[in-house]
């Protein structure tokens, strides 16, 4: 079942990274860093390019989008904007399916749980990520990870908000969820249960009034990015990490880099790809 959805304004990143300032600046005086409650929020700008998923893989292609956003959002957090030259290749992907149907942990019948996906890569040592200027891989590693299986409206916005993407689960009766028109619209459940599969995807974005949650899809390049209504869902999964250490990978984060960076327009494929994309979502807002 389908509710249409008109379009509202989306590209916040700049206003995160001005709260952020105004926070720290507010810890150095000795105030506590405030949550403050908003209407919507958006992390578009931390996302990486979807996983396509192969015939059921879905939940395998979320965990690893999920896990890359953190991981540059723990980065960038440290390090400022732009700085987290690593993403995770369909290689990995690959990877990650052949090692879930061997620990038996993925069919593709049932397809596959995001606790057990998880487990898997966490006892794996994480995921290998390209370095964006052909430098060498590294493995984004889970800290560890949380299922929330119903929080309230204002719970879930304050964990989108502070701590990045989620992984949302739920149940999709294909006919409702492609039917005509489905780019605009809101999917709010299906209509006949019995015949209704799992599916996985990564929240990245939320707006109160509504209770909708953008998600990141994962059947091609473009994701593609819809809304869902918060009700659909049956519990989001929340990936926690530690940021990757600088100076042991020999990442320059230094601000002369970043300022070079800049003015010269230093366009990485990885880069590329990323502001496209944000583009492409933003426009079908």
């Amino acid at each position: 079942m389908d509710v249409m959805l008109g379009g509202v304004a989306t590209d916040i990143g700049a206003t995160y990274w001005f709260l952020e300032m105004k926070d720290w600046i507010g810890e150095l005086m000795g105030s506590p860093r405030q949550y403050r409650p908003m209407e919507s929020w958006s992390w578009i700008d931390i996302m990486g390019r979807p996983i396509g998923q192969n015939k059921g893989s879905c939940v395998l292609s979320a965990c690893l989008m999920c896990l890359e956003a953190q991981h540059r959002l723990a980065f960038e957090r440290r390090h400022g904007s732009d700085t987290f030259p690593y993403a995770i290749p369909r290689e990995t992907a690959a990877d990650l399916l052949e090692t879930c149907k061997k620990a038996g942990v993925w069919t593709r019948k049932e397809g596959a749980n995001v606790g057990k996906v998880l487990e898997v890569m966490q006892r794996n040592g994480g995921a290998v990520a390209w370095h964006e200027e052909g430098l060498e891989h590294c493995k984004l590693q889970i800290k560890s990870w949380e299922r929330l299986p119903s929080p309230s409206s204002s719970s879930l916005a304050r964990i989108m908000r502070t701590e990045g993407p989620l992984i949302g689960s739920l149940d999709v009766v294909r006919a409702d969820y492609y039917a005509p028109g489905w780019q605009t619209r809101v999917y709010t459940g299906g209509s006949g249960k019995k015949k209704a599969v799992g599916h996985a995807l990564v929240c990245m974005e939320y707006r109160l009034d509504g209770e909708l949650i953008r998600v990141v899809d994962n059947h091609n390049w473009q994701g593609p990015v819809r809304w869902i209504s918060k009700t659909a869902f049956r519990s989001f999964t929340q990936i926690k990490v530690e940021p990757l250490d600088a100076g042991a990978l020999g990442i320059e984060v230094s601000w002369r880099r970043r300022l070079l960076r800049m003015l010269w327009r230093e366009e990485t494929f990885w880069w590329r790809q990323r502001r496209t994309l944000n583009k492409v979502w933003n426009k079908h807002h």
